[in-house]
This record gives structure tokens, sequence and C-alpha cells, in this order.
């Protein structure tokens, strides 16, 4: 972590995570919904729009008919207040990682808690579709506490607030909005905030876990670039 640079990315720019996550979610979304509209003007049953768009993007026990879900059902929402509170704690807790420098790890994070959470998911029975980024949310809100814990969140308002007490506000309005969730669910979210604090801790002591990553994309910014 000493290697990391503490320069915050600019609100625009094409290396600022929080900007490229907020976009796959919520143009994730839109499509959704714009479909969702497009079946009801052909008065096509909503059941019909679920069962050929939605569920084959969600995780569910007989996932391996849908592998892609893996990768897919934490970046889906069904349902404005569903997706709105998790853009808004994703947006909060990956700004605390980009002022400590940490904004290449985002996306590794949010992969690697989403993925070890899913599959936990499914080890504890999958009795219901998992879907939603709280699992990979978790992972970042993890992440940094695991980083800068008595960080203070909104310094200038009242001396601010702690980012481990923020973190305690978050684990339990989720409790509460997963409240009626299988324990299945539950212990997911909870795999997905141990595994984004794994990171961090691995990250402080010389093992990045998003490496491959980086050097992926890097290649890939590579091959794109126009050649002179």
């Amino acid at each position: 972590m000493q290697q990391e640079t503490n320069q915050k990315p600019l609100l625009g720019a094409d290396n600022n995570a929080l900007i490229a996550l907020l976009a796959i979610n919520l143009v994730g979304y839109v499509i959704l919904g714009l479909l969702k509209v497009i079946y009801y003007l052909e008065s096509l049953p909503l059941e019909q729009y679920y069962n050929q768009l939605f569920y084959p993007l969600t995780l569910q026990r007989d996932w391996y008919h849908q592998p892609w879900s893996l990768f897919t059902y934490n970046w889906l929402h069904d349902g404005f207040w569903t997706l709105l509170p998790n853009m808004i704690w994703m947006s909060i807790f990956i700004h605390m990682l980009q002022i400590k420098g940490a904004n290449k790890h985002v996306f590794p994070i949010y992969f690697y808690s989403g993925l070890m959470g899913a599959i936990t998911f499914l080890c504890m029975g999958a009795n219901q579709p998992l879907v939603g980024a709280g699992v990979s949310v978790t992972g970042l809100v993890f992440a940094s506490i695991a980083l800068i814990p008595n960080y203070k969140f909104l310094s200038s308002v009242f001396g601010g607030i702690p980012l481990w007490v923020l973190g305690i506000i978050y684990i339990l309005l989720q409790g509460y909005a997963f409240l009626d969730a299988s324990i299945s669910v539950d212990i997911a979210i909870a795999v997905g905030g141990i595994t984004g604090f794994v990171y961090v801790m691995l990250l402080k002591r010389g093992k990045d876990l998003g490496k491959w990553m980086h050097q992926l994309l890097h290649l890939l910014n590579n091959s794109l670039s126009p050649k002179i």
C-alpha cells in the first residue's frame, strides 16, 4: 500500500472506478426497465419477462444452467428503491477508497466479494434467487473500514463521522432490509464483506489479488490504442 498514490481520480476521468461501476449498474437497470415496458406494451405477461430476461441473470440453485449468473447477479436490480440505496452506499465507500489512493482496487474488490458471496450462497442451499449489488457493496464497505477505519466522513459537519461508525450504520440498515431474507442470503452478504476486508489485509502485506485484472486492463488499453 505504500506504493499507492494518494491522488484521487477526477470525476470525469476514464479511470474513475466509481463512475464506471455506477454506469454499469444504472445502464443495466435502465435497459431492463425499457425491456419490461416493451413487454407491457406488447401485452405480454410480466411473468414472461422475468422468466425470459430477468431470472436468467439472477443467481439460483440451478446456476449450472446459467453459469454467467455468477458474474451478473450483482449488477442487477429489480426496482428503483433497491438500486438507490446500493448506489448511495457504494458511492460513499468507493469515495473513501479513492481518497486513500485505492481506486484501482475498487473493481477487484467488487468482483471478488460478489464471487465469494455467490459461491457461499450456493453452498448454503440457494433457496431463493440472489440479486443486487448488496454483496459486493458490503465488500467495499469492509475494505474501506480495513483501510481507513478512523477517517472522518463529512468532517466539516460536527467533526465528522468515523468510517467504522458509518460501517456499523450500514450493517444495521442491511440487517433490517434483509430481515425476511433466508440465512443463505445473509451469510452471502457477510462473506462478501469479509472478502473485502481480507483483500485489503493482503494488500497491506504486499499481496495484490487484483494484479491480474490491472495487467489485463493495461493489455486491453494498449491493444485498443491507435498505433502511430
